[in-house]
């Protein structure tokens, strides 16, 4: 394997984490807004 392949995977591997931490962080947001709404 390569280095530029490796990295390729990297990329993708942090890519795919990146976008489950934002999913979990806007679920989370979300939930805290309408909770607040909710409340109010």
């Amino acid at each position: 394997m390569t280095t530029q392949t490796r990295m390729q995977e990297q990329r993708k591997a942090n890519l795919k984490l990146g976008l489950i931490l934002a999913s979990t962080a806007a679920v989370f947001f979300i939930g805290f807004v309408v909770k607040m709404a909710w409340l109010h």
